[in-house]
């Protein structure tokens, strides 16, 4: 290492040019507007940031490479830095190519507080009704009730609110059922939340074969969008057991396909509290259902 003046003039590990700088800060302020983008778009903003600021070395442009640019931000904004997040390639099974996505990063002492609600902060906008819904549509796909490889069928979806029996952890050793306010959500506006879920990549929208569909009316399934991928795993993965999705610490992420069996009960499990909970609800009169 070197030293002139009383300052550092970088190392052997880190040049001086890699240090942080305009042009990192700059690539911060892409991914907090963006939150994520493809491999290949990734690449394109970092050359026109290094032509924008007019600096003499290449742009990064090998996985390898901006590997190392990313990892100069994350020194700087993530544990202990100035944002608590990372910027970090994944690789998500149904997604044609890498992405590399702004994630938050949780300190040690917040991990258990933080782990409950994970980045569902960011979805103060929703109403509690309507963020309860998004809880049981993800805890539905990521559990595989009535789910096949993370996909649920978009109309279930919509009704999982008002007939669901799903039972959620709340962090600790006990179980709550869904909020009955969910009931009360009207199925347009039920929809209509999904679709701007979809909108901010909270959940995505995908469309299956006829075979894969067997027999449902319609093949459009909702599953888990990019940034629930990068914001909602300590959330998932501390709130729900026997997960049919994993993250791999290389940076990967799929699903774990059940056996034909598993995913038949899952099936009829998940259309028969369906079918039971509407019975019930036209026979009281639309009243509240109790566990």
């Amino acid at each position: 290492e070197t030293r002139c003046c009383g300052v550092d003039r970088g190392s052997p590990l880190r040049p001086r040019e890699m240090e942080y700088g305009d042009v990192h800060r700059a690539a911060v302020q892409v991914f907090l507007v963006k939150k994520h983008m493809s491999e290949r778009d990734t690449s394109a903003e970092i050359r026109k940031l290094f032509s924008m600021y007019q600096l003499q070395q290449d742009p990064p442009t090998s996985v390898k490479e901006l590997s190392a640019f990313f990892n100069v931000i994350n020194e700087e904004i993530g544990h202990g830095g100035t944002n608590h997040a990372e910027i970090k390639r994944l690789t998500i099974e149904g997604v044609p190519e890498p992405i590399w996505g702004l994630a938050q990063v949780l300190l040690e002492e917040e991990q258990d507080a933080v782990a409950k609600e994970g980045a569902l902060k960011e979805l103060r906008w929703l109403s509690p009704s309507q963020l309860e819904l998004f809880k049981v549509v993800v805890e539905s796909i990521v559990k595989g009730g009535g789910a096949r490889n993370g996909k649920l069928d978009f109309n279930k979806a919509v009704n999982l609110g008002r007939f669901s029996s799903i039972k959620r952890r709340s962090g600790g050793d006990d179980e709550e059922a869904p909020v009955s306010s969910i009931k009360d959500l009207k199925s347009e506006e039920a929809v209509q939340i999904l679709e701007r879920l979809v909108e901010l990549d909270w959940l995505r929208i995908v469309y299956v074969s006829d075979a894969e569909a067997r027999g449902t009316h319609n093949n459009k399934r909702i599953t888990l969008g990019i940034r629930s991928i990068l914001d909602l795993r300590k959330y998932i993965e501390t709130r729900y057991d026997q997960l049919c999705c994993e993250w791999t610490n290389g940076g990967d992420f799929k699903w774990i396909a059940p056996n034909d069996d598993e995913e038949e009960n899952a099936d009829k499990e998940n259309n028969g509290a369906i079918g039971k909970r509407a019975s019930s609800s036209r026979e009281g009169g639309g009243g509240q259902d109790t566990e």
